[in-house]
């Protein structure tokens, strides 16, 4: 079932479903490494190292791969991002030497802005919220004849997500950690690592699903209010986690009912807590950018408890530091 002498997602093809067995666009993504962190029982899978930097390239890999191989005469493709998906789809678009519109928020970081203009795609710039900016990357679609890929809907790009389960699952021996912390805005890697356990779970290859806590940030708790049935006060400032921007995701409800199946959790840092995960992963030679350090900042506030238990953990650093440089000068 493993391909063993490929070294990066593909590894899993017979495990995708048949659209994505062929043909693979790749550039390399997945396989990431695992490393220690702060103590024995906890541990960091860099998701960073990947093609254009972050946990995506898995996602656009097997969306792009599905395009190819379902839907003929692709004249292009247009996105709606806070960076890094766009910077991954215009990667995968340029491999296939598709034209490329990418749709952005005024919010966006130079740096991912720099990122996708540097794969040859056209960044739009839209005034509102995220809304908007999914509107006009669909309408831009419509009148180029072009595809909208959608990252947050489209379900290819979740079928890329499972492999950080299946790659966990074989990096610890088929024994995966009993918690496992991650990030979460648009949800795509929450339901993929969820999904993903499940398959091996069907499949006999492990015996249980570790509790998967979402980490979100507490500027925008999307989930965290659906999930406890609560609401928060807005807050004015917006979160350095600039990643983590949707205040209502498109696949919202999916979440929290396969997060409460699982068995997981949610959970809300703040930016002062964010900042100091940062300095912490930093010291353990682990460069995240914020919207990956939320994930650690939650491990860190119960950090005497984890130390203590007998449990082993993992965080899932989605997101490589450089591509947010502005924010981290904040880190002292």
């Amino acid at each position: 079932m493993i391909k063993k002498n490929v070294h990066s997602m593909w590894r899993y093809r017979q495990m995708f479903p048949p659209s994505m067995r062929r043909n693979p666009v790749t550039l390399g993504e997945g396989m990431t490494p695992v490393c220690p962190a702060v103590t024995s029982n906890i541990s960091m899978k860099l998701e960073y190292v990947a093609p254009t930097g972050s946990f995506k390239d898995r996602g656009s890999a097997a969306m792009f791969t599905s395009l190819r191989n379902i839907v003929k005469d692709v004249k292009g493709v247009s996105e709606d991002s806070s960076g890094n998906a766009g910077a991954s789809v215009a990667a995968y678009a340029a491999a296939l030497g598709l034209e490329c519109y990418v749709f952005g928020g005024d919010g966006m970081l130079a740096e991912k802005a720099m990122q996708i203009r540097a794969y040859g795609a056209e960044l739009r710039i839209v005034r509102g919220g995220r809304d908007d900016v999914a509107a006009e990357a669909q309408q831009k679609a419509l009148e180029k004849g072009f595809v909208y890929v959608g990252h947050a809907w489209n379900p290819y790009f979740i079928e890329g997500m499972k492999t950080v389960a299946y790659e966990i699952a074989e990096q610890t021996s088929w024994n995966p950690p009993e918690r496992i912390y991650l990030p979460v805005s648009a949800g795509t890697l929450l339901l993929g690592v969820i999904q993903g356990f499940r398959d091996l779970l069907e499949a006999g290859l492990v015996e249980n699903i570790p509790k998967i806590i979402a980490v979100q940030t507490i500027q925008r708790p999307a989930l965290y209010e659906a999930f406890k049935n609560v609401t928060l006060p807005e807050e004015d400032k917006p979160s350095i986690a600039d990643a983590l921007t949707l205040t209502n995701p498109p696949r919202l409800r999916q979440m929290v009912e396969e997060l409460r199946l699982a068995g997981g959790d949610v959970e809300v840092v703040s930016d002062e807590e964010i900042m100091k995960a940062l300095k912490q992963m930093g010291l353990a030679g682990v460069y995240a950018e914020p919207s990956s350090a939320v994930a650690y900042a939650a491990v860190r506030r119960s950090l005497d408890e984890i130390v203590s238990m007998d449990e082993k953990v993992m965080v899932l650093v989605t997101g490589f530091g450089c591509k947010t440089t502005q924010h981290l000068q904040l880190v002292e």
